[in-house]
């Protein structure tokens, strides 16, 4: 997706109601044509604003079933998640649980953590709980 870099820019162009979609929508139909700016216009008013190509730049979208890139994307909520590792773990896949309040995860430095994608794991069912409280009888 693209954004605009500086927040100020970024404000003053949501003020004059242009939405992120609508920033992300003109990039990607204007970014390769052979001007040096984008043209943005106004979803409510007549108002139309041309900004240089060098205050965008494209991001990484999140995805909720595929990798993430980390740190240029984070988890949006706390949870367990498969990371991808890097450093002395290269290459190894572990799961790990990120913490939104400190934005870092519990196990592994940011630096070994390469991408993350969620962990979606269904509890048994209660047929096989039934088992285990049985044997524990």
């Amino acid at each position: 997706m693209w954004k605009i870099k500086d927040p100020e820019l970024k404000l003053k162009v949501n003020q004059l109601v242009v939405s992120d979609d609508r920033i992300a929508t003109c990039c990607r139909e204007q970014m390769k044509d052979p001007t040096d700016f984008i043209l943005l216009e106004s979803e409510v008013f007549k108002l139309s604003m041309r900004v240089d190509k060098d205050y965008f730049e494209e991001v990484p979208e999140y995805n909720p079933d595929g990798w993430n890139p980390f740190p240029a994307l984070r988890p949006p909520r706390p949870g367990n998640y498969l990371v991808y590792l890097n450093g002395r773990f290269e290459h190894q896949i572990r799961v790990s649980y990120f913490n939104t309040d400190f934005r870092s995860w519990d196990q592994y430095s940011g630096a070994a953590v390469l991408a993350f994608r969620e962990l979606e794991i269904e509890p048994p069912d209660d047929d096989i709980l039934k088992f285990s409280a049985y044997k524990r009888e």
